[in-house]
This record gives C-alpha cells, structure tokens and sequence, in this order.
C-alpha cells in the first residue's frame, strides 16, 4: 500500500512532462452513479462506473492499456465544510489498487466557487478490459464531510485540458502520454435511493427502488439499453416530490430485447436536473429457431435447431385431446421414432433447460 501511494504521488506530480499526441482522443467515459446521500447530509456514496470511450480499441496498446486513473472532482460544499475522510471499495475483477486523495491541482483560474476537490485514483496491472457492453463498476466511494451538505448540489469529474489539472488515465511509466476522461459533469446529489432492484419474471423486467427522503423531485425515467450507449425511456413513474419517509416505487417492461437489456433510472427534478442510478444486467434468451421434418411425417421425425441440442431437456408429444403419447428420456435425441403412433394431428412440445418451451404442431400420415 505505501508503494502504491508514492505512485500515486509521482504520477500527479509528474503530469508537466506529458504532451498530446494523436491518441490524445483514446476517451474513457467515467460515470459516478447510484449516489447516496445519508440522512443528516454528512456521508455521499458512490458508484465509480467506467465505459469504453471514443477511441478505445483493445488491440492498440495506445489505445487501451491504461494502468493509472486520475479522476480530479469538484463536489459543492456549503461555506465552512470541508471533506473530512474518504473511503474506497474496489472490485478486483477489474482493478487492482486505488485510494481517495483530497485536495488536486487547481484548473486554471482556480476551482469552483464552493466546492471541494478530490481525486479517485485507480490502478490496474493486468487485469481485466473495460467490457463493451455495460462496462464496468470499479467500485464504490464515499466521502465524509465536517458538516451537512444539501443533495441540490453537484459533483463534476474536471475534463482533461492537456494540463495538470484535469482527469486523466496513463500507464505507470509514463511511457504513454495521459489521454481524456470522459466524465459525469455537474451531477446533481440525487434523491436518496436506498436501492434499485431488477429482475427477471418470465419474459418480463421487473423493476423496483425505493428512496428514503425526496426533495423537489418530479419524475423516475426508466431507461434501457443493449449496448451501455444508447439509451430509450421505457417509461415514467411520478415521483413523490417531496418526503422524508421511504417510499417504494416499482416498473414493468414488458418487452425487453432478446439477448442483453441493461437498465438504469434518470432521476429528475422539477428544475430539470438530474441524475443516473447504477446499471443493472438482465439477459432474456434470443428467439431460437426449431426445424422438424419431415411434416407430414410416417416413422422418423427429425429436429434442426439454432441452438445447442444439448440445452434440450425434454421432448414431449401430445395427442389432438392433449394426451401425451411420447416422453423423451432424460438426454433428448435429436431422431423420434414416432411408428407406433396412429395417424393424425400432435402437438411437440420442446422444453430448454431454461424452462423456456415452444410448441410445434406435426402431422403423422401414411
């Protein structure tokens, strides 16, 4: 831990020595998210979520190995409060060091008329790559203030200007030369969302938050995605506006896409600023396509599918008075002698493993 602070430390105090060069567009998109402001307006905690950027290519080392992360930040403060102590927890599947440091390098002209600085530096030595779809969550911060701080103020992670003062991402020797962060930028500190839930039921999302004090809050947009860039309101839900006890809130989407559907909540204000939850992760199967042939069939039925046969766990027959005439064994073949069965009309049901079932309608003639 002492090596990794006195990296810290070179590395801030080194940024006079780098230049722009043509990377110097290689963005990654930070995103503080899921804020929570504690009741009495002394503790902020939040989600540090990293997206791939403009430029980001896994296969130009110029382009993505970034070790070192500088996220410099300004936070509004009431005159008199000060940040006080800082807290970092980190997911090591894709980090492997870090810390909160108070205090940064001024942006020219001086920060922002009251606010605070501090910096979330990340580290990451061979681990993981920013995933394409939804990213990933580095971990969670909190900041601890010497008095209440009210959640109409915001927080901004500075742009990068080619300085010392703004965010930026490099690697530990200095080698590459620091390339732009993306940042969220005047976040409000947003309704006191105490959590965010979402799970799958069926062929549904359901959806469900709750809050613990709202103040002068207008609406809950409910937001999803399939690739963490574009994002479409699935729909609204009022918001109380104004509370100081925990209020639940809840959402259905009825038709999420096949494959992966990420969703997160716009939490606006009746001034028209906002803020973003965390995102969440729910994948519904991709509509597979089954052949079975020949129909009309007389003494073999064959199956053709999209998928994996071995996801098959079970085949069933029904008669045209939904009898059932044919149970598969326990590892379905993909042939069905189906000889013995009298001519007419049958159901075949296929059941996957996920429990998702599709019904196919045959004909045995001779």
């Amino acid at each position: 831990m002492i090596r990794t602070f006195k990296r810290i430390l070179s590395l801030i105090c080194f940024g006079a020595v780098f230049i722009q060069t043509g990377h110097a567009q290689t963005v990654v998109q930070i995103i503080y998210e899921d804020g929570f402001l504690n009741a009495d307006g002394t503790v902020y905690t939040f989600g540090i979520r990293a997206l791939r950027g403009s430029g980001y290519d896994v296969t130009d080392v110029n382009a993505s190995n970034w070790q070192f992360m500088n996220l410099r930040s300004d936070i509004q403060v009431p005159a008199g409060v000060t940040i006080q102590s800082t807290t970092l927890s980190l997911d090591h599947n894709f980090v492997s060091d870090g810390a909160i440091s108070i205090g940064t390098p001024n942006p020219p002209g001086g920060p922002p008329p009251g606010t605070k600085s501090f910096s979330v530096n990340i580290f990451r030595i061979n681990e993981q790559e920013i995933p394409e779809i939804g990213g990933a969550l580095f971990g969670t911060g909190t900041l601890t203030f010497s008095g209440a701080v009210p959640p109409s103020n915001t927080v901004t992670i500075r742009p990068y200007n080619g300085l010392t003062s703004g965010a930026f991402w490099t690697n530990l020797d200095g080698s590459t030369p620091r390339r732009p962060i993306d940042g969220s930028s005047n976040l409000p500190l947003p309704v006191k969302l105490v959590n965010f839930d979402v799970r799958r039921e069926g062929s549904t999302a359901q959806l469900a938050w709750s809050t613990s004090e709202e103040s002068n809050s207008a609406y809950f947009e409910v937001q999803r995605s399939q690739d963490g860039k574009k994002w479409q309101a699935v729909t609204t839900v009022p918001a109380k506006g104004e509370s100081k006890v925990l209020e639940h809130y809840k959402s259905i989407d009825e038709n999420p896409s096949r494959g992966i559907n990420l969703y997160r909540l716009k939490m606006v204000d009746k001034d028209g600023t906002s803020a973003l939850s965390r995102i969440h992760k729910l994948e519904f199967d991709r509509q597979v396509q089954y052949a079975l042939f020949p129909n009309p069939v007389s003494e073999q039925l064959n199956f053709q599918t999209t998928d994996d046969w071995t996801q098959i766990g079970k085949v069933e027959i029904f008669n045209i008075n939904g009898v059932k005439v044919y149970s598969s064994p326990l590892n379905p073949e993909k042939q069905i002698n189906i000889r013995a069965l009298p001519v007419g009309t049958y159901i075949v049901k296929l059941t996957r493993k996920n429990n998702q079932v599709s019904d196919h309608r045959i004909v045995i003639a001779r």
